[in-house]
């Protein structure tokens, strides 16, 4: 299975996130190219450094895709025989470790993964809206 490869980044100029393809220059800056799709021509935007994000692969049960640095709610099953669900509050991130994208647990990690019983739903991000992660945990 092929995965697309594009990034997001908040923009220096228009102070919102672009998507699109990252490049770096020799200037240290970092760049990501959108495809103006009216005028057919590429927009080559400076990035805010550290605002640099790659997307999973994986979209959220709202067809939003999902990109380091968003915050889910995490909603899955608690045992098949209960019945019951729980919702959790994460941040995305890529670990080297396992060479992943997981959800931050503490100080461990969840993997994020495609998986029947697992639904997202992104809800912000870690650069607008950090207070998210402070949302507690419900049992359903």
């Amino acid at each position: 299975m092929k995965r697309e490869i594009k990034f997001r980044g908040r923009s220096i100029n228009l102070q919102h996130f672009v998507y699109g393809f990252l490049c770096i220059d020799t200037s240290e800056d970092t760049y990501i190219e959108t495809l103006d799709e009216d005028v057919k021509r590429i927009n080559c935007h400076i990035i805010v450094q550290g605002t640099e994000e790659q997307f999973t692969g994986l979209k959220d049960k709202n067809g939003i895709e999902i990109y380091e640095g968003d915050i889910v709610v995490y909603d899955r099953g608690v045992g098949n025989w209960t019945g019951k669900r729980m919702s959790t509050t994460h941040e995305i991130v890529f670990n080297d470790e396992i060479f992943a994208f997981v959800m931050k647990y503490g100080s461990s990690y969840i993997k994020l993964r495609k998986h029947w019983n697992y639904i997202y739903e992104v809800i912000g991000n870690i650069h607008e809206n950090p207070e998210l992660l402070s949302t507690p945990t419900a049992v359903l």
